[in-house]
Parts: structure tokens; sequence; C-alpha cells
């Protein structure tokens, strides 16, 4: 199943991941924390949507500073933790980026 997520920052979006058991905090061999996916999770992190301009920079369609993330998830999520996955409506027609 895919998610199309979008949060306010991209620290909300790792902590709204954390929550619903698709990522985990792990700790490199220098001490980095990092926010990793669990197993059978792919995220994709698009981050802020730019605005798309013409040749002349004239805004055609305005960006989207909030923060964006695709999901993509091999197993079924309960309903209340999909319930709590920071998605919005309606979806975009043509997303900024899909999975292949």
């Amino acid at each position: 199943m895919d998610y199309l997520l979008r949060s306010t920052t991209e620290s909300d979006m790792d902590d709204a991941l954390i929550a619903a058991g698709l990522a985990q905090e792990v700790t490199d061999t220098d001490g980095e924390v990092m926010v990793r996916p669990v197993s059978g999770v792919a995220i994709d992190h698009i981050g802020p949507i730019p605005a798309r301009v013409d040749e002349d920079g004239v805004v055609i369609k305005p960006g989207d500073a909030r923060w964006h993330t695709n999901v993509r998830v091999a197993f079924e999520l309960d309903k209340a933790v999909e319930d709590e996955l920071p998605t919005f409506a309606p979806t975009p027609g043509i997303p900024y980026r899909v999975w292949l």
C-alpha cells in the first residue's frame, strides 16, 4: 500500500512515522541518530515542493513549503494506525514523485 504524507516539518514527519511503527531511530557508529524504515517499509522523503516557473520566471504552479513523504508498506496497517498518518486530501492528480 502506498501513502502520500504531508506535515509541517521533517521532524514532525519523522515523529509520525515512528509513532506509526513504520520507522525507528538508529544510532550509527559515529553516534549520529537517524530515522530508518522498519522491514517491509520504503520511505521516500521529498521535502518541500518548489514552485514551477516558466523560462521568464513567472510562476505557473505555486510550490508547497510543507514536508512531503511517500511511503510504501508491504503489509497491511491497522485502521487506527493508518488514520493517524499525516495523509491529506485531495491527493494530487499528478504526484510530484511516484514509485516505479
